[in-house]
């Protein structure tokens, strides 16, 4: 826990990262995407057994149907998640959740409010910090057809030192989910590995 808090408080907190545009493709290759973004660490709290940690994300996304030609989403958009970790006193394990405190996208058509991620499998060595968000339950995602749709994620991620600044890397994997039997199966619509790099003046 310790050492974990020690890093975030060094390296991250207070910093801003960049995801430079990337390009990927969705539901078997009918939708192309673009995607870039801004990260922002800051008002972390911690005690000897939890902490507090936020993450803004500023971003701007687009996807277009390359049989239609039609643009199937296009936003720009601004969220806040916070993370509240703790150590379990019975195994000494830090686990605990993120949740999407605040977006721009509240009042769109695709509904925001609620969604909040188990966080787990916590590592810290030798300069790098990895764990793994889970999506509980599910969230809207609308589809080539325009219609919606029940998905689900889960993602690894990490952050670490270079000679170069501070990385971060997400790797999400995307499932659909079935609400009647709230079962999950692996989704066509995924994403690439989004990294975000500090950018020294």
């Amino acid at each position: 826990m310790d050492e974990i808090v020690n890093f975030l408080r060094k390296y991250v907190n207070g910093k801003t990262l960049y995801t430079d545009e990337i390009t990927y493709s969705l539901e078997n290759g009918r939708l192309r995407g673009t995607y870039s973004d801004q990260i922002s660490f800051s008002n972390m709290f911690f005690s000897k057994t939890r902490f507090t940690l936020d993450k803004f994300i500023v971003s701007k996304e687009k996807q277009i149907d390359d049989k239609t030609g039609e643009i199937v989403k296009e936003e720009n958009s601004s969220c806040l998640y916070r993370y509240s970790l703790a150590k379990r006193q019975n195994t000494e394990e830090v686990t605990g959740i993120m949740t999407l405190a605040a977006s721009s996208l509240m009042s769109g058509p695709i509904q925001t409010e609620s969604n909040a991620w188990a966080v787990y499998d916590l590592k810290i060595k030798n300069n790098e910090f990895s764990w793994t968000e889970e999506q509980m339950l599910n969230r809207d995602l609308v589809g080539g057809d325009w219609k919606f749709r029940q998905v689900a994620n889960r993602a690894k991620c990490r952050i670490f030192l270079t000679k170069e600044g501070l990385i971060y890397e997400f790797e999400p994997e995307f499932f659909d989910f079935d609400m009647v039997a709230r079962e999950r199966t692996p989704s066509a619509s995924g994403r690439p590995v989004f990294v975000s790099k500090e950018r020294r003046i």
